[in-house]
């Protein structure tokens, strides 16, 4: 259980960095966080693992290579990796979405407004015949 609080920390550390980097320079270097703070989760899982199997197993403990590989290192991963792709693809609606809806609302809105004016215009001329019609039908009466 302390392990998955030990990558999740690492993963928010990646993501607040990358932040942080891209505050700093003048255009976004860093353009998906998500994805890119799991490189120092990765990073830090392969310098675990590798330091679990090089040393030996504390004494007096019956636990195996594998295990300890699956159990702190793997499952943690494959946890934090899981969350990392659910809140990129729960975020899909947010600001890149919602700056591509704005564009496309604004064609339809300008599409909308050019049909409106093409009938606006016909009404117009109909409106015109018809208050001549009815000055016609004032005068008679």
């Amino acid at each position: 259980m302390g392990a998955i609080f030990f990558y999740i920390f690492i993963y928010f550390v990646g993501y607040y960095g990358s932040n942080i980097l891209n505050m700093l320079t003048v255009r976004p270097f860093i353009t998906n966080r998500y994805m890119a703070a799991l490189l120092p989760v990765y990073g830090v899982a392969l310098t675990h693992a590798y330091v679990i199997v090089s040393s030996p197993p504390p004494s007096g403990s019956d636990m195996t290579v594998e295990y300890a590989l699956l159990v702190f290192i793997t499952l943690p991963v494959v946890i934090v990796t899981l969350g990392a792709a659910y809140f990129m693809w729960n975020s899909k609606g947010g600001y890149d979405d919602h700056a591509d809806s704005e564009s496309s609302d604004n064609d339809k809105e300008s599409a909308a407004s050019e049909t409106q004016s093409e009938t606006v215009e016909s009404p117009v001329e109909q409106s015109d015949a018809d208050t001549g019609k009815s000055k016609e039908n004032n005068k008679d009466a």
